[in-house]
């Protein structure tokens, strides 16, 4: 049986992990197709090292260190983490690095922001709205009610409790 090096067990899970968005499940294929499938890990070993990491608590990559271990021991375990961590770090301070510069750009339009996220706000509530088919009359009571929020600064809990109770007034009166 062929032994994986560590170097390999790194650069694998470093270039499978910059292509990988969300967890762990974008090493799966790579690893299958990499390493299960040409035998140099058993599928026996693979699933365990996958069944442990979603029985335990934590991020689900975590089946990465025991595929790295099954592979080259401790110092594939290493490997397989420091592929997986490696990528993460850079990316997360290149985009620091690029939000710092960027930085007088996002305070030139941080006051217009507002409006911005108050449209969209608006435009994912209308566009959840338009198949209800509100009538006119329950189109005025939500304009009523959005006006008295902004004017009375209501606490969310409210706006929700309220909803609740109008909701249920509502349904019993229809």
């Amino acid at each position: 049986m062929d032994t994986v090096q560590p170097l390999e067990i790194l650069l694998v899970i470093a270039l499978s992990a910059v292509f990988s968005f969300g967890g762990g499940n974008g090493q799966l294929p790579v690893i299958q197709a990499r390493w299960v499938e040409p035998g140099l890990l058993s599928p026996e070993l693979f699933s365990f090292s996958l069944a442990v990491t979603y029985l335990a608590p934590g991020p689900r990559s975590g089946f990465i260190a025991g595929v790295g271990y099954y592979l080259a021991g401790v110092p594939g375990a290493a490997a397989a983490v420091l592929g997986l961590v490696l990528p993460t770090v850079i990316g997360a301070a290149g985009v620091s690095y690029a939000l710092k510069k960027m930085e007088r750009l996002v305070r030139l339009v941080q006051p217009s922001s507002g409006f911005v996220i108050a449209a969209l706000i608006a435009a994912a509530a209308w566009g959840t709205a338009v198949p209800l088919q509100f009538s006119p009359v329950e189109v005025a009571a939500v304009a009523s009610i959005t006006v008295a929020i902004v004017a009375l600064d209501l606490d969310p809990v409210w706006l929700i409790l309220g909803a609740v109770a109008v909701g249920l007034g509502w349904s019993f009166l229809l």
